[in-house]
């Protein structure tokens, strides 16, 4: 039986990696370009896995999750959120909508596949609650926290600050930076140098071909669709 992976994210190239990742015929992508499209298509489909995006037109993926961990049936699907590469990603806010775990883009395909299939409720757990449901009087409606408290939630797997997620090093060089300026003083032309001179240096190959990877091709995606339209109006 496929099981079902809800996509929301409004890169063309994210979708296809992930409809390429999961070809082998055991999952159904059901994919969607924005926010509202995957709440409106979350109780159709009714996915055993939700990836978001988390900046997308209409709602985000924070706020994606949210609505799913409010939904009086289906609340226990997992969330995977999607992090672009040089995105903020606010973890608080991800732990208060409830998020299972997060992955940074451009990730690698085996990565996705492991992730998905640690979080993915086994068949015999999704029959289980869905049988509880039925015979259920009251809706299995996730508690609110009273106002002002810590909102808890499902453990949420962090970004993780290392060279493979932070393409150019940044975080390091900033913070090896901020200490030896606590020590010397303020920040000076040569210091600016220097540490320009270091982000430089991060700029490798395989750095330069992942931007390259992600962004590529959707501007020559927005290139032909322009083209198209002004063929079309002439």
């Amino acid at each position: 039986m496929k099981r079902t992976i809800l996509l929301a994210d409004d890169s063309p190239t994210i979708r296809r990696l992930v409809t390429q990742t999961f070809s082998d015929g055991n999952f159904r992508i059901v994919e969607v370009n924005n926010g509202d499209a995957a709440i409106r298509t979350f109780e159709e489909v009714r996915p055993n896995v939700v990836l978001a995006d988390i900046y997308m037109p209409g709602k985000s993926g924070y706020q994606v999750c949210a609505y799913i961990r409010s939904h009086s049936e289906l609340n226990k699907t997992p969330v995977v959120l999607l992090v672009g590469a040089f995105e903020a990603f606010d973890e608080d806010t991800a732990k208060q909508a409830g998020a299972t775990a997060s992955i940074t883009k451009p990730f690698e395909p085996g990565a996705l596949i492991e992730l998905v299939q640690s979080i993915m409720p086994s068949e015999a757990d999704e029959s289980h609650a869905s049988s509880a449901s039925a015979h259920s009087t009251t809706p299995a409606v996730p508690e609110r926290a009273a106002a002002g408290s810590t909102v808890s939630a499902s453990p949420i797997e962090p970004v993780a600050e290392n060279e493979s997620d932070d393409l150019l090093g940044l975080a390091t060089i900033f913070k090896q930076e901020a200490a030896a300026s606590s020590v010397g003083g303020a920040i000076t032309d040569d210091d600016i140098d220097r540490i320009a001179e270091r982000v430089m240096q991060k700029l490798s190959t395989p750095v330069i071909e992942n931007i390259a990877w992600e962004v590529v091709p959707d501007i020559a995606a927005k290139v032909v669709s322009e083209e198209l339209k002004r063929i079309n109006e002439n």
